[in-house]
């Protein structure tokens, strides 16, 4: 499992962000978060993730009545087929999103292990953990007897190699969009037997989606954005904050760098001029002590926005999970804040 698309100085940031409330990809990410800071869980896509469309995917064994009938064969984000011979009773999970979804489709009763910075929702703080994301306990997750694990793109291979060998099924989310994020919803529904459950969680996200981009879309000029998630890294193309920025319309300074972390210059920050910095590590007063970047029209005109890493919020806009369309409305009322004046 090599899909990792995050250096690993973008993934320690990232993690950052989302250790303090809720928790991290299975293995390495958060993006990501899938985490700017935090996460990440800026868990990058998967194989299926970016083609999945919000109705239940495809698999063997199940209908979409909401039903499944075992066995059940399904492929996860990186193409892998598991094999699920019965409903599963007992899961792991070892990504904050993955916890987040779980508990979101009523399977929090399922979960009997979680990482360390699996905090959200409140009662996912009164599972067992294992371990960390980066380093789980692998005898300590046999030992909790679990039929699947779900994880991210972080996880070691030599781990899932373990768990894998002690007949545990590993499902793996990996998404960069809102779209993949809801496919995984979709898919932890199918697995647990849940399906009418992820449905109405994905039909919420649509729907409460669908009610910020008429708000956003009365703009008037599409705002552009510089999103810092340390050391002047960014969330390029096939990155889950890009993508968010894409669903408000707004203008991702760095979606040309053809690269999915890119690490912009400051001289390339100025050039490019945003109208909004967004910082998820460094603080507004080192932004505007930064030579250079002081210069920035966007920064004399204190048009910052600091989401602290360890905050909520910094979670709800890295983090793939059910969560990721609140951090969308945050992001918009912070990009367009003229445009919610009214709409609260």
């Amino acid at each position: 499992m090599k899909r990792k698309f995050m250096p690993l100085f973008m993934a320690v940031l990232l993690c950052l962000s989302t250790f303090a409330l809720a928790g991290c990809g299975g293995g390495k990410d958060e993006g990501t978060s899938d985490t700017g800071n935090g996460n990440q869980e800026t868990e990058a896509v998967g194989a299926q993730s970016q083609e999945e469309s919000s109705s239940l995917p495809e698999v063997a064994g199940g209908d979409t009545s909401g039903a499944v009938i075992y066995p059940l064969t399904i492929a996860d984000d990186f193409g892998n087929e598991v094999v699920l011979e019965k409903e599963p009773e007992r899961v792991v999970s070892l990504s904050p999103s993955a916890t987040e979804i779980l508990f979101a489709i009523g399977g929090g009763d399922k979960v009997v292990g979680r990482t360390d910075y699996c905090s959200y929702p409140e009662e996912a703080s009164q599972v067992e953990s294992i371990g960390t994301y980066t380093d789980p306990n692998t005898e300590l997750i046999i030992a909790r007897e679990p039929e699947v694990v779900f994880v991210s793109d972080y996880l070691d291979d030599a781990i899932r190699t373990q768990l894998e060998a002690a007949g545990i099924k590993v499902v793996v989310f990996s998404a960069n969009s809102v779209e993949a994020v809801e496919a995984d919803i979709l898919l932890a529904g199918q697995v647990l037997n849940l399906s009418n459950n992820a449905q109405e969680v994905v039909d919420g996200m649509e729907k409460d989606l669908a009610e910020v981009q008429k708000i956003t879309a009365a703009a008037e000029k599409k705002k552009s954005v510089f999103v810092d998630i340390g050391s002047f890294f960014s969330a390029g193309p096939g990155s889950l904050l890009d993508d968010e920025l894409n669903q408000l319309g707004a203008v991702n300074i760095a979606a040309d760098s053809g690269e999915t972390w890119p690490q912009l210059s400051v001289e390339t920050i100025i050039e490019k001029n945003p109208d909004l910095y967004i910082s998820l590590y460094t603080s507004v007063d080192e932004l505007k002590g930064t030579s250079g970047l002081n210069e920035l029209e966007c920064i004399k005109n204190d048009q910052i926005v600091f989401y602290d890493g360890l905050s909520k919020e910094a979670d709800m806009i890295q983090r793939p999970g059910p969560r990721i369309v609140e951090g969308i409305r945050l992001l918009a009322q912070d990009i367009y804040p003229e445009l919610f004046k009214d709409a609260q």
